[in-house]
């Protein structure tokens, strides 16, 4: 018995050793060090003080050419999977949390994969469905209440699971958020091994975690060692978003009680936000906005059956575009509201409507975007619509770019403390074109060793290509001169640089 027991704890161990290692190079690629050193992205005017023949150009994800890759397979997935939900690096694979409607509420599934792109549906044996536990099935409906509540359609809507490695406690080593449709509150559940789920159930009456809106996004923020919360609420522009803070995840509090992002007049008049994931990456908050596509009452104030009014003749479909913000208050969206994951084309299984999961995964030199598409529009007749799961990619850092065309561009960067000159860009070129920097002063003269000409040349497509000049380390009356870096770019893209070495983004 006692070598039973001490094999048991020797393989948790193992195990949750595997996953912690996982969780820390995911977290250090994608969201990087709580304190930085950061790679610099070009989302906003904080990187780049002075710029001449370059473009500022975002670029949406490119969708899988296999889409999707996760179809309807058995009658407990209903109307189809889709993705409100998780996907997540866990032990060397990759863990899906999934959602569905089905005739009896809004129910969650469970599905795991090596690659990504195929994806296994084990049978758990935890929820049973006409008799049987041989599905994938978990958090459903109510179980164990002892008064049921009216309307239950669901425990557990848009199911966001957290890795918690920090836990102590190892009952607690993933947490569930999601929205209660049995109290209509966001609520916490706790698992040992990410699918026995403990739900804190709130009190009768309450506001559960915090007063919201039925869809919430939760993420644990590694900067300031708290949780986070965007929850749906409404402004005079109909749906928007707001922020909470938790410092344990239980009690919240609102940094300010009304959304702080919402449809503004650079939108088209039916234009709405329904919910947004965010994540931590490399310093920013990145936003996913589901934009929907649906008119707001301008006479009235934005209830339920006023949106509903409001919103009959409108296309109602829904895609996914940028934001990013350092503050979680303040927010940006890109200056033409292009969609970052657009809607397929008519006739596709994501031609009406796009909702996506609290954040990607790394796979390689890539981020993978995983979606739940609808092929139709989010007013269509009770189980008109059928679901099913896509997959986008993104190279690294590839939300944005500096561009520059057959002419000569260059831009120069904020200023850098470095005392080694390490410089790392992420960036690709045409078959001609050509990237060079210099590292200059505060007064822009290029340090003798360091200009343009003592510069190698880059050429080709690489997401941590580490620049080098003939000299290879700063004179002793360098180091302490403020300095910056003046790139030079000719048919080319810079989607990040960094003054310091990068770790691999190999996968997890």
């Amino acid at each position: 018995m006692r070598r039973l027991m001490f094999l048991f704890l020797v393989y948790w161990f193992c195990s949750v050793s595997v996953a912690t290692e996982t969780y820390e190079r995911q977290e250090q690629v994608v969201a990087g060090r709580s304190k930085g050193p950061w790679r610099r992205l070009f989302l906003d005017a904080t990187v780049v003080e002075e710029s001449q023949g370059v473009q500022r150009i975002f670029h949406a994800v490119e969708k899988f050419a296999g889409n999707p890759v996760m179809k309807k397979e058995h009658e407990w997935e209903g109307t189809g999977p889709y993705l409100y939900g998780t996907v997540l690096w866990d032990g060397g694979k990759l863990r899906m949390w999934y959602h569905h409607i089905n005739p009896d509420g809004m129910w969650n599934s469970y599905a795991e994969s090596l690659d990504g792109v195929a994806w296994s549906k084990p049978a758990l044996g935890l929820i049973e469905y006409q008799g049987s536990k041989q599905n994938n099935l978990f958090a459903t409906r109510s179980i164990g209440l002892s008064e049921k509540p009216p309307g239950d359609v669901g425990q557990c809507h848009n199911p966001n699971v957290l890795f918690q490695p920090w836990q102590r406690d190892p009952q607690k080593r993933y947490a569930l958020y999601s929205f209660s449709y049995e109290w209509r509150v966001p609520h916490v559940a706790f698992s040992a091994d990410g699918l026995n789920w403990n739900f804190v159930l709130p009190a009768k009456g309450s506001s559960g975690l915090f007063p919201s809106g039925d869809v919430v996004n939760f993420f644990h923020d590694p900067y300031r060692q708290r949780y986070v919360a965007t929850w749906k609420t409404t402004t005079e522009r109909g749906r928007a978003v707001g922020v909470a803070t938790s410092d344990d995840g239980l009690v919240w509090n609102k940094p300010t009680p009304s959304a702080v992002m919402f449809a503004d007049d650079l939108d088209p008049d039916a234009t709405q936000l329904y919910g947004m994931p965010v994540f931590p990456y490399q310093g920013y908050y990145i936003g996913l906005p589901w934009v929907y596509k649906a008119r707001w009452p301008k006479d009235r104030p934005a209830t339920d059956d006023n949106l509903r009014v409001a919103e009959r003749t409108s296309p109602n479909t829904m895609d996914v575009q940028l934001a990013w913000s350092r503050n979680l208050v303040q927010w940006n969206r890109t200056p033409a509201r292009s969609s970052f994951i657009p809607r397929g084309a008519a006739g596709e299984f994501d031609s009406g409507m796009i909702y996506t999961a609290r954040s990607p995964v790394l796979m390689g030199d890539k981020l993978y975007f995983y979606y739940g598409g609808f092929n139709g529009p989010h007013n269509a007749p009770a189980g008109a619509n059928r679901a099913a799961i896509g997959l986008g990619m993104l190279r690294l850092d590839g939300f944005c770019s500096m561009r520059a065309g057959t002419s000569v561009g260059h831009f120069i960067s904020r200023p850098e403390q470095f005392e080694n000159p390490v410089v790392s860009i992420n960036a690709r070129t045409d078959a001609d074109g050509v990237i060079e920097a210099e590292i200059i002063d505060g007064s822009g003269k290029a340090l003798v060793g360091f200009s343009r000409a003592d510069c190698i040349s880059f050429r080709g497509d690489d997401v941590r290509h580490r620049l080098c000049w003939k000299n290879s380390t700063f004179a002793p009356e360098q180091i302490g001169v403020e300095k910056r870096l003046r790139f030079f770019l000719r048919d080319a893209d810079i989607y990040s640089y960094a003054t310091h070495a990068l770790i691999s983004p190999s996968n997890p």
